[in-house]
């Protein structure tokens, strides 16, 4: 098996295996790019990553993970520089938490995340964000996917700052099953259509394990 620089910012692989082994995914959509992204790459027939870049850490982070990912032809990437409204409400969220008052930026959200949600169709899509408005991406993929999972979900406030990333504010459609997973630092969440009924079965009774 091929080894993977994972640490606790992938520690989502656990959970990503096991669906994996039981499904095969063959688009997969990642807001988010980053070290993990390699793995998938070798687990998905095609990978779409979209960096939501609130400036120039984004930038760099996303051009190091272009030129180290160059040889694979199943990965599609695309950078984006958000709106003053997106960074503004960014920066709202970590001072005041969701749900925030001004809920504006979301039409702004809408039009960027729309050209990857709206026009293509997924096995699976990944929430690992650059920004803090993870929750409303999260909404905004439902029904997009059949698959949708979010990482730094925990809800030990010792772990991950309480409502920082929107989860709270996530309303999970009447035909998704959510599986919550805090057995690995970060905390991870999978929403799955409901009927994948075996596959709901297997995630809720996984148990991870860190030798893999």
């Amino acid at each position: 098996m091929k080894k993977y620089e994972l640490g606790p910012p992938q520690d989502w692989n656990y959970y990503f295996r096991e669906i994996f082994s039981h499904e095969k995914i063959n688009n997969f959509l990642e807001f988010g790019l980053g070290v993990g992204t390699e793995f998938l790459l070798e687990n998905c027939k095609k990978v779409t990553s979209v960096e939501l870049s609130l400036g120039s850490y984004n930038l760099e982070w996303y051009e190091k993970t272009k030129k180290k990912l160059k040889d694979y032809n199943n990965w599609e990437s695309h950078y984006i520089n958000v709106s003053d409204e997106i960074s503004d409400a960014d920066q709202r969220a970590q001072k005041l938490r969701f749900p925030l008052e001004d809920t504006k930026y979301l039409e702004d959200l809408k039009k960027m995340t729309g050209p990857f949600l709206n026009d293509s169709v997924y096995d699976f899509i990944f929430v690992d964000a650059g920004i803090h408005l993870r929750g409303d991406l999260v909404n905004l993929s439902f029904n997009k996917a059949d698959i949708i999972a979010a990482h730094d979900t925990s809800r030990d406030t010792n772990r991950i700052l309480k409502n920082i990333y929107g989860y709270n504010i996530v309303r999970v459609p009447s035909n998704y099953e959510e599986i919550h997973f805090e057995d690995t630092y970060m905390g991870t969440t999978v929403w799955v259509k409901k009927n994948k009924e075996s596959l709901i079965n297997l995630l809720k009774n996984y148990r991870v394990n860190k030798d893999i």
